[in-house]
């Protein structure tokens, strides 16, 4: 098959080393992690994504050798992420998202692990190599940053209050734990999430990832149990249940 995935750069290496992987060819476009905080933002952006893949196919005059086959399908390298894949169509290929309520599932390989870890450490921030490099995690260089920030706005002492605010949602919070993927090296970010754990008085576990959801997802191994495939004109809403997402 010839898929377009449209993912975020969080997770560019694990997609990245499973694509090279694949029997399918698989055209890559790479969201910034930034919108994961704008979930209306990143709607906006996925289905500007998806009408671009359209238009592109639309508009394109190949030459006599180029291989021009169409895509088989559009895939979403998302999980519900705060309903930001909510509404996203396209109009001529069907979309395949995987049935996850984030990234973390795609990294464990299984959304049933992940929520029997949670369960047993609600107070779970996860780690990841793709995480640390492309935001700055809750540790030391961010809470300093911030603070830096603050003051040079409004003050050391506004600063003050406002830093115990923004600290605030961390309680909830008691550990750390990082997943690593053995054929992606990860020992500077590894020694990041110690380090951050250590500063913060959390917790710190490492968890193996499992490719078996992503090598399933690009190679077209789409089972109503772990895949949605939304038809073309259809839209992807939650389902409230299980199953995370449904199409209407």
């Amino acid at each position: 098959m010839k898929l377009k995935l449209i993912a975020c750069k969080v997770l560019s290496r694990e997609f990245g080393l499973v694509a090279s992987r694949s029997s399918n060819v698989i055209d890559v476009v790479y969201l910034q992690q930034d919108f994961h905080n704008q979930p209306e933002q990143l709607r906006v952006e996925l289905q500007e994504t998806v009408d671009a893949v359209e238009r592109e196919r639309e508009a394109k005059r190949y030459s006599m050798f180029a291989r021009a086959e169409d895509y088989d399908a559009i895939l979403l390298g998302y999980g519900l992420c705060s309903n930001a894949v909510v509404g996203i169509r396209s109009g001529r290929y069907p979309i395949v998202v995987p049935r996850a309520h984030d990234c973390i599932t795609l990294l464990l390989g299984c959304r049933h692990r992940y929520k029997r870890y949670f369960d047993e450490h609600p107070g779970t921030y996860w780690y990841t190599r793709g995480w640390t490099e492309t935001t700055l995690m809750p540790g030391r260089e961010r809470r300093e940053r911030i603070y830096k920030q603050y003051v040079e706005k409004y003050g050391e002492e506004n600063a003050d209050f406002l830093m115990q605010t923004e600290q605030d949602w961390l309680c909830k919070y008691d550990r750390c734990t990082f997943i690593r993927w053995p054929e992606i090296p990860a020992d500077a970010p590894k020694q990041q999430t110690r380090d951050a754990a250590q500063y913060l008085n959390w917790t710190y576990d490492e968890l193996d990832g499992e490719q078996s959801l992503v090598e399933d997802f690009l190679e077209g191994r789409w089972d109503s149990e772990r895949f949605l495939v939304v038809q073309p004109g259809q839209t992807i809403v939650p389902s409230y249940d299980g199953g995370v997402i449904t199409a209407q």
